[in-house]
């Protein structure tokens, strides 16, 4: 098992070195001979859209590696309690190496450094890029939350939008604060107003709630032309309330997330924008990295950034032909 290093060289993107490492690896996973490495991954629910292509790297990425793969996830509807039971159950397992989201940092921090005290490396994919290096992680793959609100920011006032609504489709996750606080301090450098909705536990998942939850916010808040939502499916509905509403056109709808139906809304004009946290490579990266880290010692230094990588009507076609010819790559269905 290897120990956390300050002896790498530091970099701050993905370099063509680590691309080639990622052909080679998969060319060369571990032998029938070889003990393979266990790696436990907690992360998000399948059900919840944006996990469905994390998923697909993970496995993609064991498979090509050898690696015993054991993907744990969370239950967003009782997201506190339940970041600590998949911690504690995979501390439980002694993996040679945890792959975490660390969506509740207050309460899954205590857990990575329980873990790297009794000798498990942890690295920390997709959420938690403020508190990794500080909690003993050795590394973070994926995008910085207020990064990701203040591009949504500009687009939406690049479109003409004058007050932007940012919902919040899973109570108390940080991460999903941090980028509707990054989109408040962007519109109010660009002079645009903001606000935020946080959508009921209760209803996040169910699209029709989701819809009338947000036309009745509209109602009760004047001036709403642009919305920003942090889920392709939360996004769909999105578009529903402006529908209703007679708004199409008028209010402006941006989402993070791709998905089939997102990708059609955006050559219909319903949606003006993506922002792709390319969680394939969250999935795909987390399990690389770990597999090295756990085998050689080897690990990227610092951040890798996944995102946010933007979709709109420049690039939608591109996107769309890739979605369609590897299936659970780009987004969900």
């Amino acid at each position: 098992m290897f120990k956390r290093s300050t002896t790498f060289t530091k970099f701050g993107c993905i370099s063509l070195a680590l691309l080639g490492a990622v052909s080679f690896a998969a060319s060369n996973p571990a032998s029938a001979e070889e003990k393979k490495i266990k790696v436990a991954f907690v992360s998000g629910p399948l059900n919840d859209s944006f996990f469905p292509p994390l998923y697909q790297g993970a496995q993609d990425a064991s498979k090509a590696l050898g690696v015993d793969l054991n993907y744990i996830p969370i239950d967003e509807a009782d997201i506190e309690a339940s970041s600590a039971r998949t911690m504690q159950a995979a501390i439980a397992q002694h993996p040679d190496v945890i792959v975490v989201g660390d969506f509740i940092t207050n309460v899954v921090d205590p857990f990575i450094k329980q873990a790297v005290a009794a000798g498990i490396p942890v690295y920390v994919n997709q959420s938690g890029q403020d508190s990794w290096e500080n909690v003993g992680a050795f590394g973070f793959v994926g995008q910085k939350g207020p990064d990701v609100g203040k591009v949504a920011a500009k687009k939406l006032q690049e479109a003409g939008s004058k007050k932007i609504l940012c919902v919040i489709n899973v109570p108390g996750n940080a991460y999903l604060q941090a980028i509707c606080k990054g989109l408040a301090e962007e519109a109010k450098t660009l002079g645009v107003a903001s606000i935020n909705l946080e959508l009921p536990t209760a209803d996040s998942t169910d699209q029709g709630k989701v819809a009338r939850d947000i036309g009745a916010f509209m109602q009760s808040h004047q001036g709403i032309d642009g919305i920003f939502t942090e889920n392709a499916a939360v996004g769909t509905a999105a578009t529903n309330a402006v529908d209703v509403a007679q708004m199409t056109g008028k209010v402006r709808v941006g989402t993070m997330e791709v998905s089939k139906v997102a990708l059609q809304q955006i050559k219909d004009g319903k949606l003006l924008f993506l922002i792709n946290e390319q969680p394939y490579l969250d999935g795909y990266y987390g399990v690389l990295f770990a597999y090295h880290y756990a085998k050689f010692g080897l690990a990227p230094v610092g951040v890798v950034s996944t995102g946010p990588s933007v979709v709109d009507k420049v690039n939608v076609d591109k996107i769309s032909a890739v979605f369609d010819t590897y299936p659970n790559v780009i987004g969900s269905k």
